[in-house]
C-alpha cells in the first residue's frame, strides 16, 4: 500500500464517521443548552431535595447532594464552609463526599455522556454510561448510610448553572473526534495495530490500547474505541478498555483534578477524602472490570 493510498483511505473513513456521528452529537449538545436555559436542571435539582429529606440525613447533606447536582464545585464549596465553621465534622464531610458521588456524575450526563459517548459509541456507550452510573450509586449508598449517623447545621445556597457553548464544544468535540479517528485509521491501514503481540495478557489488544489513550484523553479514548468497533471490535471489548482506562488512570485523574480543589477547600484532610473516594472507585472499577471479562 502506498503513502498516498493509505492517507486516502484513512481521510474517507475519517469523514464517514464524521457524517454518522457528528449530527447526532450537535443535536444532542443544542438540547443539553436549551434545556439549561430554559431552568430546567435547576429545577431537577429543586425537585431533589425534599426526596432526601425523607432518608433522614443531615439538612447539610440535603443542600450539598441538592447544589451538587448543579455544580459540584459549590457544593464542595459550601461544604468547606460548614466544615471550618464547626457545623460538620470529619466523618460526616467524607459521608457526604460519598453522597455525591451520584450528583457528580449526574452533572457530566448532559456535558459529556449524553452529547458525545452514547452517540459516538452507540450500545457500547449505553453500557459504558450505565456502568460508570451504577458505580457512582453504590458510591452514594455507602455515603447515605454513612451520612445518617451524624447531624448538622443549617446552610443554604444555590448557584445558577452556567449553560455550556454549543459552538465552543462542538468544534472542540469535532477536531478531537477528526484527529484521533484519522490518526487511528492510518495506524491501521499500515498494519500497526496487527504487530502488537500481546497475547500473554488475557485481554484483547484493542482494548489496551484504549486503556492506553484513556490515561492521555477521556474523549479522545472513546473515539479510539468506536473506530474499533467500525472495525469489528465487540462492545463487550471496547467497553473494558474503557473502564480498564479508569483503573490505570484513576490516580493520575485524582492529583490533576480531585486533589486540587479538594486541598483549595479541605486543606490537608481533603487528601483524606480523596484517597477514599478513590479507592472505592478503584475497587469497584475492578468489580465491573472482572464481570464484564467473565460474561
Amino acid at each position: 500500500m502506498t503513502p498516498t493510498s493509505a492517507l486516502l483511505s484513512a481521510l474517507f473513513s475519517t469523514l464517514s464517521f464524521l457524517v454518522k456521528t457528528l449530527p447526532i452529537v450537535v443535536v444532542a449538545i443544542y438540547l443539553v443548552s436549551y434545556s439549561i436555559k430554559k431552568g430546567y436542571m435547576e429545577r431537577l435539582a429543586e425537585a431533589i431535595a425534599p426526596a432526601l429529606q425523607r432518608f433522614g440525613v443531615s439538612e447539610m447533606a440535603v443542600v450539598s447532594v441538592a447544589t451538587c447536582f448543579i455544580s459540584p464545585t459549590a457544593s464542595y464549596s459550601m461544604l468547606s464552609q460548614a466544615w471550618r465553621e464547626g457545623k460538620v465534622d470529619d466523618k460526616e464531610v467524607i459521608a457526604i463526599s460519598f453522597l455525591n458521588s451520584f450528583p457528580s456524575v449526574f452533572s457530566h450526563l448532559y456535558a459529556f455522556f449524553i452529547p458525545f459517548v452514547i452517540p459516538v459509541l452507540g450500545f457500547a456507550g449505553v453500557v459504558y454510561t450505565a456502568i460508570r452510573f451504577a458505580i457512582a450509586i453504590v458510591k452514594s449508598l455507602i455515603g447515605l448510610i454513612l451520612a445518617r449517623r451524624w447531624n448538622a447545621g443549617q446552610s443554604e445556597m444555590k448557584e445558577k448553572l452556567k449553560p455550556v457553548s454549543p459552538k465552543e464544544n462542538v468544534l472542540r468535540i469535532a477536531m478531537i473526534m477528526a484527529v484521533t479517528y484519522f490518526a487511528v485509521s492510518l495506524l491501521s491501514e499500515y498494519g500497526a495495530f496487527e504487530r502488537i503481540d500481546l497475547s500473554f495478557i488475557p485481554l484483547n489488544p484493542n482494548s489496551l490500547a484504549i486503556a492506553a489513550v484513556e490515561f492521555f484523553n477521556v474523549r479522545a479514548a472513546v473515539v479510539l474505541a468506536a473506530g474499533f468497533i467500525d472495525a469489528g471490535l465487540s462492545w463487550k471489548w471496547a467497553v473494558v478498555g474503557l473502564i480498564l482506562g479508569n483503573v490505570i488512570s484513576f490516580s493520575a485523574r485524582a492529583v490533576k483534578h480531585s486533589l486540587p480543589m479538594h486541598i483549595s477547600f479541605f486543606g490537608k484532610f481533603g487528601v483524606k477524602v480523596v484517597l477514599l473516594n478513590s479507592a472505592v472507585t478503584l475497587i469497584l472499577d475492578i468489580f465491573f472490570l472482572l464481570l464484564l471479562m467473565l460474561a
